[in-house]
């Protein structure tokens, strides 16, 4: 673990750190900072969290086509004392990759060659996608908006060597997630489908997404310090690159492992901030400049018009790009790999843009908070209701995000915990999540806006909450971001998941100490030369695979919480295998124990514990398997 504290490093740093800007006189941002105040204001915000949040970040802001701020703030790598250069430090964009697959569809599109409401499968091989549920078809604008109806899946997402690296439609074939909601009726943000996308990409343009990423995007735009080659094979800027880090508690930073993406499409690029910021540029192109990327002003026009949005009053998606409620609308995206966190959002009517790089897992202070900054928030919209509202009553209640895996066991972490929404007053509740809490006032029927937090993470998590309900009740609560969040239904409502907690907590204390006790009786018996039978053995034996079944699980369970970020299915599928050979193993002493209940006098009591231990290990196999702890894909 790096044990540096930077104190004394980040005064070094902002001394010598890249600063001037090509153009800043006139103008300001959509916050109503004036533009050649932009150093003085960026500094004093960014300043605090650097050695805090991040050993480092990148930060350049554009306007009327021109980046009127360029800095590098701390370090690219802290051992070696490397400053972040604007210019030539290159990171992980993460999720901001995304933003170059729809571009690309757009741009086919344009050409005729891709229409966004046609299924998807009109482009793929025959059953290419096997695992859809739903006769309603998928198109490239339900991918785009993430409403496509895939389940997670979180093995394999990042891998920490090239070389695991397989071919975009290996891993779309092998990988490839169940269809658990229909067609755009659930936002649940899909990784696969976009990489989905970029492979239907490569089978219209007959060509790798690569090159074709390459050859239409990064060379037009001049992004020579860019690639989005997930082996980062024959990419010269590799040099440049800065290490990535994950922040511990004390202002100490442990070295991450840089991320080599399967579903290379979703997340893979590689670039400087200021390469990112040509694409910013392009995005936006002044009256005296044509635009390299589309042939006619209106698809670029369309591409960045919302496509998407559970209610009017929410910003949502706009053909893949996320909405921005600021000042002043604006698009973009976020993106995290296993050590590194990026934002990028443009306003385009606006022709202003901030890209936001940093190295380090999860960071949000800088990557939300510079936007924040720049972009400012949206007016107040909390005023006195004109018309009767419906009462917050009707909404409390807990819910799970719809991004979540319903086939494999990590479904679990989608209830660590629910979010749960309490009702303070008839137009007010309160939403907890991830520890977090914020007060919300309802600004129009089942729409509520965040009004009060102590932590200004909820904001970038969930500002606006709304809550569509039908005859039946809530169907889901949404912000028009990434995923909605669903109420608890079926054999996961709440008693349900109460009565599977108390099965497990009671297998765990169980099966845990009675291996113990077993010991000690037999301990005592080998002292007074007391030979056991052959079914105490037995007996012994199944409280033995019960435990072993338990130690495994929750084996499990740590390493896949410790370790969510980056899962690997060769790694964790001993665990299944192992639920397997001991299930079957259980099942034959279990019979083989009832067998010799005959040959041997057993009290009442001895019957009772016996009985108890083979019914508690059945209900823990039934909870094991509802909550697929025997399943991979």
């Amino acid at each position: 673990m790096i044990k540096r504290i930077l104190v004394v490093l980040i005064l070094v740093s902002t001394c010598l750190s890249f600063s001037p800007v090509y153009s800043a006189e006139n103008g300001s941002t959509p916050s109503g900072i004036p533009l050649n105040k932009l150093k003085e204001e960026i500094d004093g915000f960014v300043l605090n969290h650097i050695g805090q949040s991040t050993p480092g970040a990148s930060i350049v802001v554009v306007k009327d086509g021109e980046i009127v701020f360029s800095k590098g703030y701390g370090y690219a790598n802290i051992e070696k004392e490397i400053l972040v250069n604007p210019q030539k430090t290159v990171f992980e964009y993460g999720s901001i990759s995304k933003l170059f697959v729809w571009t690309a569809a757009m741009q086919l599109v344009e050409q005729g060659k891709l229409d966004l409401n046609e299924d998807i499968t009109t482009y793929l091989p025959k059953d290419f996608v096997s695992k859809l549920t739903y006769e309603k078809p998928i198109t490239m604008n339900q991918i785009m908006s993430h409403t496509a109806g895939f389940e997670d899946y979180y093995f394999d997402l990042i891998m920490s060597t090239p070389e695991s690296v397989d071919s975009l439609e290996e891993v779309l074939i092998s990988r490839q997630p169940k269809q658990i909601y229909e067609p755009g009726s659930t936002m649940a943000y899909s990784n696969y489908a976009t990489a989905l996308a970029g492979y239907v990409i490569e089978r219209i343009a007959e060509q790798t997404f690569l090159d074709y990423e390459m050859e239409h995007i990064f060379l037009p735009l001049s992004m020579h310090s860019t690639s989005g080659d997930p082996t980062l094979a024959n990419y010269t800027e590799l040099e440049h690159k800065a290490k990535g880090y994950i922040p511990k508690e004390n202002k100490e930073f442990t070295e991450g492992s840089w991320s080599y993406v399967p579903l290379y499409p979703a997340g893979s690029v590689n670039g400087t901030a200021e390469d990112l910021a040509r694409f910013a540029v392009a995005l936006m192109p002044t009256n005296s400049t044509s635009n390299p990327l589309f042939s006619t002003e209106g698809t670029l026009d369309k591409m960045l018009t919302q496509s998407y949005s559970p209610h009017s009053n929410l910003l949502s998606n706009a053909h893949g790009f996320w909405e921005y409620d600021g000042k002043v609308r604006g698009v973009g995206h976020g993106g995290n790999t296993a050590a590194f966190s990026s934002n990028m959002v443009i306003a385009p009517d606006e022709h202003f843009g901030v890209v936001v790089l940093t190295n380090a897992s999860a960071e949000m202070n800088v990557t939300s908070g510079v936007i924040d900054l720049l972009f400012g928030k949206p007016d107040d919209m909390t005023q006195t209701p004109t018309i009767e509202m419906p009462s917050s009553d009707e909404i409390a209640g807990l819910y799970v995000a719809a991004r979540q895996s319903r086939s494999t066991y990590t479904e679990f972490l989608g209830f660590l915990p629910p979010l749960k929404v309490e009702a303070v007053s008839k137009d007010k509740i309160n939403i907890s999540l991830y520890g977090m809490e914020g007060t919300y006032t309802q600004i129009d029927p089942y729409l509520y806006t965040l009004t009060s937090s102590e932590n200004p993470i909820v904001g970038y998590i969930l500002s606006k909450a709304y809550f569509e309900v039908d005859e039946f009740g809530v169907k889901r609560l949404t912000n028009g971001q990434v995923a909605d969040y669903l109420p608890l239904e079926g054999d996961r409502k709440l008693p349900w998941l109460i009565i599977s907690l108390g099965i497990v907590l009671i297998s765990v204390l169980y099966f845990i100490f009675s291996p113990i006790i077993w010991l000690i009786k037999s301990l005592k018996n080998h002292k007074q030369n007391m030979q056991p039978s052959k079914e105490t053995k037995l007996f012994w034996l199944i409280n033995l695979t019960g435990s072993l079944l338990v130690i495994n699980n929750i084996v499990l369970v740590i390493r896949t919480i410790v370790s969510s970020s980056m899962l690997y299915l060769d790694a964790l599928q001993l665990h299944i295998y192992l639920n397997w050979f001991l299930l079957f193993v259980a099942v034959i002493l279990v019979i083989l124990d009832l067998v010799n209940w005959k040959l041997v006098n057993l009290k009442i009591s001895q019957k009772f514990i016996r009985v108890f231990t083979m019914c508690l290990i059945v209900l823990l196999v039934a909870v094991l398997m509802n909550w697929n702890f025997f399943n991979l894909l």
